[in-house]
């Protein structure tokens, strides 16, 4: 630790949330700073309209924003809402806020009707979320997505030790987010997770970049983790760099993974019938996770479900533990492996104009992580019908509450190899008014590590990390990492 002579000591006394907000509506809160409360910052309780923007929120015992009804009503393990919006909540939002060093998670959003379908449409776009989960270590994602219809966009999210986004309900969208350096201390973790449930469907997780996101133990991480026969999301346009696994599908069906960019992920796309074999005892009826009740409790084969998703409505028709009408479409994978899949799965999983190359298929910038593509790259001839991904796009954006961005993680060239001789390694950051530390023992940069200012040369095994630090205000602390194994 540091020394603590001249150290700032905060004890905060106050155990519930610094502001709240219940049955309030149309009321904007910008540009205040929130810290040092034991709880979260703000929580919204019902109301209408309702907006948080601009803000900074840091130094929480627990979260920063959240956002869910004033009441509900549980059937089962269901929440059923009152079908009052002032009760329910509506259309609230965490827009362009800088949140760090809160104890658990960043924001979540909770909100409409499993039941009737009912969207809250609810949103957290262009907030950078960054060293969270700081006392409570796994399971607090920067954001969390339940209930119906809530949205997720144009965030950076980084630094974690766990996962990134967690979603739960239906007609969710994840887009335009970077996500990188999540997963440090744990396998068997996703950057976007869902999981344990044949109804939460018509989930979108599209255009996001997801990159460095690789975790120690056996298992690894995955980029987008629909675990234990999660069903029917549809991962398209985006692009994961140096993941363990990449679009995980572990058992669930109707999941499609298409128009994505995979490249150097260990595995890119993954499926197994995990409810046919180790997980089938948890999954028949009685077990452990709940998913004949499940169905039971949203009424699956009656609408609306059985008319917004008629291959749920057929699921007892079949063998519901048989991942089927999964589909991989017209995806590019770069190196890694492709696919990864149970033996046999080819005969119920469709594969069809995916290209695998271990050439460069026409990226702008390969070797600073610009992976759009040319217009003439040699992807689209080799994948008829393959959409560009309008990667420059992807992350925050300067608006009405963000007047400039944050300075960006530095970049590694090379981003890690292997080598015989000695190797120079150069660490570039397009941003003004910052300062790259670095340490060549994996430990995470310091303001009193060595100040990078010329190419590094290497002679031995070396894990790099590099890290952007301010050169005045917050002066003592990263702001966004990069790391490389050579």
């Amino acid at each position: 630790p540091a020394d603590m002579t001249d150290a700032r000591i905060v004890l905060s006394r106050v155990a519930s949330p610094l502001c709240t907000l219940e049955r309030v509506s149309h009321t904007t809160i910008r540009d205040v700073v929130f810290e040092f409360g034991q709880d979260s910052a703000v929580a919204i309780r019902g109301g209408v309209d309702n907006l948080i923007a601009g803000c900074t929120i840091r130094n929480m015992g627990r979260g920063a924003v959240a956002i869910g009804p004033a009441e509900t009503r549980m059937e089962g393990h269901l929440a059923i809402e009152t079908g009052d919006d002032i009760t329910d909540g509506r259309r609230n939002g965490v827009v362009s806020c800088d949140i760090y060093d809160v104890g658990t998670s960043g924001i979540s959003l909770s909100g409409g009707d499993r039941r009737s379908l009912t969207p809250a449409n609810h949103h957290a776009v262009n907030n950078h979320i960054h060293h969270y989960s700081r006392r409570k270590r796994t399971n607090c994602p920067a954001i969390g997505l339940n209930g119906v219809g809530n949205r997720a966009a144009h965030n950076f999210i980084h630094d974690a030790p766990h996962c990134g986004i967690n979603y739960g309900g239906n007609d969710h969208i994840i887009e335009f987010n970077e996500a990188s350096q999540l997963c440090w201390e744990t396998g068997d973790v996703g950057a976007i997770y869902t999981g344990r449930n044949w109804t939460m469907r018509g989930n979108v997780v599209r255009h996001n970049f997801i990159h460095h996101t690789v975790a120690p133990g056996a298992v690894g991480s995955m980029a987008v983790y629909l675990d234990d026969s999660h069903s029917s999301t549809t991962i398209f346009g985006n692009v994961f760099y140096r993941t363990d696994y990449a679009a995980f599908i572990g058992g669930g069906r109707d999941n499609v993974v298409e128009n994505n960019i995979f490249v150097d992920c260990r595995k890119s796309v993954h499926l197994d019938n995990r409810s046919q074999g180790w997980a089938n005892k948890y999954q028949i009826p009685g077990g452990d996770h709940r998913m004949y009740a499940k169905l039971k409790e949203v009424r699956h084969d009656q609408p609306p479900y059985s008319e917004r998703y008629p291959e749920l409505a057929r699921i007892l028709e079949e063998n519901p533990h048989e991942p089927r009408g999964n589909k991989a479409l017209r995806n590019l994978c770069v190196r890694g492996t492709w696919p990864h899949v149970f033996k046999g799965a080819e005969e119920i999983m469709t594969f069809d104009g995916n290209w695998v190359t271990q050439e460069d298929p026409g990226f702008v910038d390969a070797e600073r992580m610009d992976f759009a593509l040319v217009s003439d790259a040699r992807a689209y001839e080799k994948i008829p019908g393959f959409k560009p991904i309008p990667f420059d796009h992807i992350g925050l954006t300067v608006d009405e509450y963000r007047k400039a961005l944050p300075p960006g993680a530095p970049t590694i060239i090379p981003d890690g190899t292997a080598f015989s001789d000695p190797l120079d390694v150069r660490i570039e950051t397009s941003s003004a008014d910052v300062d790259v530390r670095y340490t060549l023992d994996g430990s995470e940069p310091t303001g009193d590590s060595a100040l990078y200012t010329t190419p590094l040369t290497l002679l031995h095994n070396t894990h790099l990390r590099a890290a952007v630090f301010m050169r005045t205000g917050l002066t003592d602390r990263p702001v966004a990492l990069s790391e490389a194994q050579f």
